[in-house]
């Protein structure tokens, strides 16, 4: 519960509002411990830099050289999948 406080008083500081107990379990989805929320609160308005600043962490790409040893399977994949139906397209002898 405490990420989804301190990204409400992110929220609230960037959009210029005041961050009060009021105005954070306003914005909360559900029941907030009032200890845990009035300590955040204060903390923020002590120094605003100690809550840890909640971001997402960026996907990492994949490689040229793992999309092409991906792409290779996938291929021989296929290749082993075509001649698998072709023998079983194949009229009995």
């Amino acid at each position: 519960m405490s990420r989804e406080i301190i990204d409400t008083i992110h929220r609230l500081a960037a959009e210029g509002k005041a961050i009060t107990t009021a105005t954070v379990r306003a914005r909360l989805s559900g029941p907030v411990n009032m200890a845990e929320l009035i300590s955040l609160i204060n903390r923020h308005r002590q120094a605003p830099e100690s809550l840890p600043k909640i971001t997402a962490a960026p996907a990492t790409p994949a490689t040229t050289a793992d999309q092409d040893e991906r792409l290779a399977a996938l291929e021989e994949k296929v290749r082993l999948l075509e001649a698998r139906l072709a023998r079983l397209e194949e009229p009995a002898a």
